[in-house]
């Protein structure tokens, strides 16, 4: 098998780097599932909710986006393990805090200080198994940590179900720590330690900006990853609204959406990287996933409303279809050289994220646009996103088998 074909070294990188998309998929999510009860429990109006998750969110996403510009550079400047330790501490203590906020403002902080912090990990985690595991078996590599990391928003989903939300934080912070001493025996990135030995110039964004090849790229990449960011952090976030906008009698359970969208993610992550292996393609896997999204969504608009149990199937479909994550960030890795490649999967994976900062303005102008019906709003949001990513596609190269020992000027 693969596995057996990966060395103890490379295996120990896939494992700590899965486990850390556990505990950054556990953060984004718990806010989401956690939201109305840490509101209720810090006497927030509920009037005032939808505009106080929003800002909350938004510090969240605003936080990884910082981070991961500050993260990426010292990647590729310093090594992918001084992120791999860094991130995770600060995220850790920032999460710890979180668990004693009293009020709206302290909160917001704490959400965005740990956003910071956790935008480190999964950019360094793919480039590490990217750059450990070779390259006949990456689709392998990235499907373990695709399947083992999403069972963090899963995890996330029964926590709030069944544990107070300062319990809920306190776990995560917990995991991080544990995460952390996981880490000592992790080994740095050989290609890593070979570019230390040459004069590139390494983790500077302006290599990318100047270069009008590698900017369209970029581009493209966050523009294949909106639709799927559109379904967790708007589509679930958003859950009451969107039911009561389609007419629902019996508004879903957001940690129950959350709980089934991300089973159905945990299975489409590993599931699109064995696609891949098979087709020995990374974009005709990624185009399958994106397909089968678009498609579980548009059957989402139309006969969701009709029961609970409609609402939540589907959203296990399109938990699905939106499996291509990982292997879209595992695209990227392989699109940009050495020099650059932490800081570009880690700025493009938290750029993709940040699209709820936009997305969620667009939301709730839509919803205004439409008398506040959050349903008619969500369906033109989703479309434009979606031409936006098929087209996207067609510009990215295929990079299944490719040598990334390069660099670029």
């Amino acid at each position: 098998m693969a596995a057996s074909r990966i060395s103890k070294a490379a295996l120990l990188g896939v494992i700590v780097s899965a486990l850390g998309f556990f505990v950054d998929l556990y953060d984004i999510i718990i806010f989401s599932a956690e939201r109305i009860d840490s509101f209720r429990d810090l006497n927030i109006p509920e009037s005032a909710w939808p505009i106080h998750t929003r800002n909350i969110l938004n510090a969240q996403m605003f936080g990884m986006l910082l981070g991961g510009f500050i993260w990426g550079t010292i990647g590729d400047k310093f090594g992918r393990l001084k992120v791999l330790f860094g991130s995770i501490l600060m995220y850790s203590i920032f999460t710890l805090l979180n668990a004693f906020v009293t009020n709206v403002d302290q909160y917001f902080w704490c959400r965005l200080l740990a956003g910071v912090g956790l935008a480190g990990e999964l950019g360094a985690g793919i480039t590490l198994v990217s750059e450990q595991v070779d390259k006949r078996y990456r689709g392998f590599a990235v499907a373990m940590v695709g399947g083992i990391g999403m069972f963090g928003a899963v995890t996330a989903g029964i926590v709030a179900t069944y544990f107070s939300w300062k319990i809920s934080f306190i776990l995560g912070s917990v995991l991080g720590f544990g995460l952390l001493l996981l880490r000592l025996g992790v080994l740095e990135s050989g290609l890593f330690a070979h570019m230390r030995q040459s004069l590139h110039e390494r983790g500077n964004f302006m290599i990318v900006l100047r270069n009008k090849t590698l900017l369209k790229k970029f581009v493209c990449i966050l523009l294949v990853g909106m639709p799927g960011w559109f379904a967790t952090g708007i589509l679930i976030t958003f859950t009451k609204e969107i039911a009561t906008s389609m007419g629902m009698q019996e508004v879903p359970s957001a940690a129950t959406v959350i709980s089934l969208n991300f089973l159905g993610f945990a299975f489409g992550d590993p599931l699109c990287g064995l696609l891949s292996q098979r087709l020995k393609s990374r974009k005709k896997a990624i185009n399958v996933f994106l397909g089968l999204y678009a498609a579980l969504l548009l059957l989402f608009y139309v006969v969701a409303k009709h029961s609970v149990y409609l609402y939540y199937g589907l959203f296990v479909g399109m938990g699905l279809g939106v499996g291509f994550t990982i292997m879209l960030f595992t695209l990227a890795a392989e699109q940009f050289g050495t020099n650059i490649r932490t800081l570009v999967t880690s700025t493009s994976l938290n750029l993709v994220r940040g699209w709820v900062i936009p997305l969620s303005f667009a939301f709730q102008w839509g919803a205004a646009l439409f008398d506040g019906n959050y349903y008619y709003s969500a369906i033109l949001i989703s479309g434009l996103a979606l031409m936006l990513a098929f087209w996207a596609m067609t510009q990215l190269e295929e990079t299944y088998d490719k040598d990334l020992d390069f660099y670029h000027a």
